[in-house]
C-alpha cells in the first residue's frame, strides 16, 4: 500500500505563490524561469515548515489560523510595499520603515487611496486561501516525516539556485550585502525578501569590503589654462602608514589613488561671495511658471542651469537629499543615513568648507526635528547656528497656519540673522511649504487658488494647490533678492536652489508632459530630472548639459568659490568637468552615453551612441566602488577620524 502525503501545506503554498507571481508582473512586468524556481522553492519551504509545526497540535484550527494570518500578513505587506514604491520611488525595509512610517502615518488615508487598482489583486490571496480551505480537500493523512522531508529538500535546493540566470552581478553578493532592494526583490521574491530584510536588522556587515580598482596608473595631472591643482599628501600618507584598521587603510588608499581634478574656467568665479543654499521641498520644473512664479522664472532664465541634473529618491528622501548635498557621499540604501550618522562629524562637508574659509554658517528650517535630527546633524556638518520652527515660534508675532509653514516667513527670519553677520556668510535654507498633500485644503495650498485658476483654469485641484504653494516660495525668493539689493549685497551673493524630491501623489507622466516646454522628460529616469540653479544678478545665463546629481554639488560649489578642498574626498565631481555618472537609489545609473537597468543588468545606449562591453564594465565597476567606499566611510566614521586631511594642503 502506497504511503499518502499530507498535502495540507498546499492551502498555504498556493496563495503565497499566487502573491509572488502577481507581485512580479505588477512591478516588473515579467518573470524569468530561474526567478520562478527560487520563489517556488522558498514558498514551498515556508509552507511545509509552517504546516509541519502547526499540525502537531490536535486541533486543526491551529494550522488554519496560523496559515490565514500568514496569508493576510504577506498580502498586506506586498500591497503596502507596492504603494511605498510608487510613493517613495523605492521599496521600504525595516531599517528605514520607521522614518517612512512616521511620514506616512500622518497621511494614512491618502497613502492607501493612491493604491493602483492592480495592487488589490494581491489582497485576493486571502480570498483564495479561504476558498481553498472551504471547497478543496487536500489529503490530511500521511507520515508527518514526509512533510518535513519536503521542507528540508526545499531548503537544500534553494540556495544553490540563487545565482542561476543572474547575469553579471551575483545575487549571492547582493543577498549578503543587501545593497539593492529592487534587485533583491526581483531575484528572490517579495516573501523571501521580507525574511532577508528582517535578518538585516541583526546582520553584521563583512569586516572588509574589497574595492575592485582597475590596475591602470593615474596619469600625472597636467596644468590647464587655469592653473594646476597639486595637493601635498605627506601627512595623509603618514597617517595611512600607521593605520591598523584595514577598512580605514582601504579608504585611504582608494581616495589617494583618485585623480585630482584640475582648475577650469569656473574656478574661483565666486570667490568671497556669500551663498544662499536652498533645498526646495518637493521642487519640480512645474514650479517655474512665467506668470505665477516670475521670480523663479527670472532666476532660471538668467542663471546657471544644469539641464541634466537629477535628484535621486533615496531611502528617506528629504533627509538624504539634503545630507548628500552637504557631504557628497552616497547614502546607505537600507538605512536613513542622516539619522544613523547623527552627530558624527563630516569635516569635508560643504558648510565646513565655508566655515574654514572664514564664513559664518547658518541654517534655517520652518519645521521641527520630527523626521530628521537636524539639531545634531547640521552642527556636525559645520553649521554655526541652526534655527527651526520651534525657535521661530518663540516670537509671538509669527503667525501659525494649518499645514506647512510659509517659506516667505522663513526667508524673513534668515534675513534678520544675516543682518547681524559681519563678514562673508553661508545661509542654508530648508524649505517646507511645497510639501504634500495637495488634494486636501490647507492654508498655503488654498491661498493663491484664484490666481492659479485664472492662468490655468483646466488644471486639477492638486496641481493648483501645488502651484499655490510654489507662489509662496516664489515670494520668498523675491523677498531675498529685494533684501540683497537694498543691503548692497546683490553683487556678491549667489543663490543656489535644488529640490529634495519630486512632488508626491501626482501623476508624474502628466507633470512631465506639462513641463516639456522647459525641460522635456520622459520615462523612468525623467521623473528624477530636476532643476538646479545658481543665480546672481550680474551673471551671463548659461545652460550646462553635463549629467549630474546632488552628489556633485559640493565639488562644483567648492570649485566655484575656490574653497580649500580636496576633490578626491568626494564621491561626486565638479559638474563642469563632465563625464559624471548619475547613480540612482535602486542601483540604476545613467550618463552621457546611456542608461543602465540594475534589475535586468542591461545597458541601453542613447540613439546614435555606440559603446563596447568594456566601457559598461568599467562604469559599473566605478559605480560599485562609489557605493562600497561610501559604505566604508559611513561604517568607520572616516571623516571624523581624518579631520586633518579635510583641509587640503596645496
Amino acid at each position: 500500500m502506497k504511503k499518502k502525503i499530507d498535502l495540507r501545506f498546499l492551502y498555504l503554498f498556493i496563495p503565497l505563490f499566487y502573491l509572488e507571481i502577481v507581485f512580479h508582473f505588477i512591478q516588473f512586468h515579467a518573470i524569468d524561469p530561474f526567478i520562478v524556481l527560487r520563489i517556488f522553492l522558498f514558498d514551498l519551504l515556508l509552507s511545509t515548515l509552517i504546516c509541519f509545526l502547526t499540525t502537531r497540535f490536535k486541533s486543526e484550527k491551529v494550522y488554519f489560523i496560523t496559515a490565514l494570518i500568514t496569508v493576510i500578513w504577506f498580502s498586506a505587506y506586498s500591497f503596502v510595499e507596492l504603494i511605498f514604491k510608487n510613493f517613495m520611488g523605492d521599496f521600504y525595509s525595516f531599517g528605514t520603515v520607521s522614518d517612512g512610517a512616521t511620514r506616512i502615518a500622518q497621511y494614512a488615508l491618502i497613502f492607501l487611496s493612491n493604491a493602483k487598482p492592480s495592487y488589490y489583486l494581491l489582497l485576493l490571496a486571502i480570498l483564495l486561501y479561504v476558498l481553498l480551505y472551504r471547497f478543496v480537500h487536500f489529503n490530511k493523512k500521511g507520515p508527518f516525516q514526509l512533510t518535513l522531508i519536503i521542507c528540508i529538500l526545499s531548503f537544500l535546493l534553494l540556495f544553490p539556485t540563487i545565482n542561476l540566470g543572474s547575469g553579471m552581478t551575483k545575487i549571492s553578493e547582493t543577498y549578503l550585502t543587501f545593497s539593492n532592494k529592487t534587485v533583491l526583490i526581483d531575484k528572490i521574491g517579495i516573501d523571501h525578501f521580507l525574511f532577508r530584510d528582517l535578518s538585516a536588522l541583526f546582520f553584521t556587515k563583512p569586516e572588509e569590503i574589497i574595492i575592485d580598482v582597475d590596475p591602470e596608473p593615474d596619469p600625472e595631472p597636467q596644468p590647464t589654462d587655469y592653473g594646476k591643482r597639486v595637493i601635498n599628501d605627506s601627512n595623509w600618507k603618514n597617517i595611512a602608514a600607521s593605520e591598523e584598521n584595514s577598512n580605514m587603510k582601504t579608504i585611504d588608499n582608494f581616495l589617494m589613488s583618485q585623480p585630482i581634478s584640475q582648475p577650469n574656467e569656473h574656478t574661483g568665479e565666486f570667490e568671497g561671495y556669500n551663498l544662499v543654499y536652498v533645498m526646495i521641498e518637493a521642487g519640480d520644473y512645474l514650479m517655474i511658471d512665467k506668470d505665477l512664479t516670475p521670480t523663479l522664472y527670472k532666476m532660471y532664465k538668467n542663471g546657471y542651469t544644469f539641464y541634466n541634473h537629477y535628484t535621486p529618491l533615496y531611502s528617506c528622501a528629504t533627509g538624504e537629499s539634503e545630507w548628500v548635498s552637504y557631504t557628497s557621499v552616497f547614502p546607505y540604501m537600507n538605512t536613513c543615513t542622516p539619522n544613523y550618522t547623527c552627530g558624527v562629524q563630516f569635516y569635508e562637508a560643504l558648510p565646513y568648507l565655508f566655515k574654514n574659509k572664514g564664513y559664518t554658517t547658518i541654517a534655517l528650517h520652518n519645521w521641527r526635528d520630527e523626521f530628521y535630527e537636524r539639531k545634531r546633524i547640521l552642527p556636525a556638518m559645520g553649521v554655526d547656528t541652526y534655527t527651526d520652527i520651534d525657535d521661530i515660534w518663540k516670537d509671538p508675532s509669527i503667525v501659525h497656519t494649518n499645514g506647512w509653514q510659509s517659506d516667505a516667513m522663513l526667508i524673513e527670519q534668515a534675513i534678520k540673522q544675516i543682518d547681524e553677520i559681519d563678514g562673508p556668510w553661508f545661509c542654508d535654507i530648508i524649505s517646507s511649504v511645497m510639501h504634500f498633500p495637495y488634494k486636501d485644503s490647507y492654508y498655503w495650498g488654498d491661498y493663491y487658488l484664484d490666481e492659479v485658476s485664472e492662468v490655468h483654469p483646466d488644471w486639477q485641484i492638486d496641481y493648483k494647490r501645488y502651484m499655490s504653494k510654489c507662489m509662496n516660495f516664489d515670494n520668498a525668493m523675491e523677498i531675498m533678492l529685494n533684501y540683497l539689493e537694498e543691503s548692497g549685497q546683490a553683487d556678491n551673493t549667489i543663490i543656489c536652489f535644488y529640490p529634495d524630491h519630486r512632488p508626491y501623489w501626482m501623476d508624474y507622466d502628466e507633470v512631465m508632459a506639462m513641463t516639456s516646454w522647459l525641460n522635456p522628460r520622459e520615462g523612468e529616469y525623467g521623473i528624477y530630472r530636476s532643476p538646479f540653479v545658481i543665480y546672481n544678478k550680474n551673471m551671463t545665463p548659461n545652460v550646462n548639459y553635463n549629467y549630474c546629481s546632488t552628489l556633485d554639488h559640493v565639488p562644483t560649489i567648492a570649485n566655484l568659490f575656490d574653497l580649500n578642498y580636496d576633490p578626491r574626498l568626494y564621491m561626486g565631481s565638479d559638474i563642469y568637468d563632465g563625464n559624471n555618472t548619475v547613480i540612482l537609489a535602486n542601483g540604476n545609473w545613467l550618463n552621457e552615453k546611456g542608461t543602465y537597468d540594475a534589475t535586468t543588468e542591461t545597458f541601453t545606449p542613447y540613439e546614435g551612441v555606440t559603446v563596447d562591453d568594456e566601457y559598461v564594465r568599467k562604469t559599473m565597476n566605478s559605480v560599485q566602488n562609489t557605493i562600497k567606499i561610501s559604505y566604508l566611510i559611513l561604517d568607520e566614521y572616516y571623516f571624523s577620524k581624518r579631520e586633518s586631511i579635510c583641509i587640503a594642503k596645496y
